[in-house]
């Protein structure tokens, strides 16, 4: 009779252990499949931007970012400096270190012609200077009045063909000017005769003006632009 009572106990013990068992491998299951949705979520939520340290991946990426970066900056600067040495070469052909200055020039009005109510003439300048120098563009005339300031408004660009003009010490280049002959061409309120005491001129690119004496009339009006200067050519 004892050994029929142990029996059902034993029974009962390897049932629980049993039951413990399984319980214990469910709870592991379910662990194991909750780490493996958080760590796909965490990669399709952070991807690239948070790979695990030290990956393979991520030190790739890094490195070749970098490379990309540090090519970029010699190309740019050496861009840069080609575009500034470009411009440089553009503005020197008319503003370089050898570029004629007001102080090397001197200026002086030849070839006075009037017709057809039409007054021409060259302007010549001179280097005057011991060293060679250049002339490139157009230079800026308008006329001065007794009390110095301009008279009238300056002249317009006449169109004509831009090119370097070398001058060699004692050198000329020369500019055609052009203006109506007195109020020839207009009315007495558009024309507004008025006398003039000389020209102000800038040789090309250049901010200081020579003073050429002329005491002459001209057209002040301000609604008008009778005067007009050519670009300087060798001469």
């Amino acid at each position: 009779m004892k050994r029929a009572t142990n029996t059902p106990r034993r029974i009962r013990s390897v049932a629980t252990v049993g039951l413990l068992l399984g319980l214990a491998a469910t709870g592991l299951t379910a662990c194991s499949a909750t780490g493996s949705v958080t760590a796909n979520q965490s990669s399709a939520a952070g991807g690239t931007a948070a790979p695990a340290p030290g990956s393979s991946t991520n030190s790739g990426s890094g490195s070749g970012s970098g490379s990309g970066s540090g090519s970029t900056t010699p190309i740019g600067s050496s861009s840069q400096t080609g575009g500034g040495s470009g411009a440089g070469g553009t503005t020197g052909t008319g503003g370089s270190s050898n570029a004629c200055t007001s102080s090397e020039l001197s200026v002086a009005q030849t070839n006075s012609s009037v017709g057809a109510g039409q007054y021409y003439s060259t302007l010549v300048f001179t280097n005057t200077s011991s060293a060679g120098c250049t002339l490139y563009g157009y230079p800026g005339v308008s006329y001065v009045a007794a009390n110095g300031v301009q008279s009238g408004n300056p002249a317009q660009r006449a169109a004509g063909s831009v090119s370097l003009v070398t001058l060699k010490p004692g050198g000329t280049a020369q500019a055609t000017l052009h203006d109506s002959n007195g109020g020839t061409g207009y009315t007495p309120q558009q024309c507004d005769l008025t006398p003039a005491q000389g020209l102000r001129i800038y040789p090309p690119n250049e901010k200081a003006a020579i003073f050429l004496p002329w005491k002459t009339s001209h057209c002040a009006g301000t609604t008008i632009n009778p005067l007009t200067i050519g670009p300087v050519t060798a001469g």
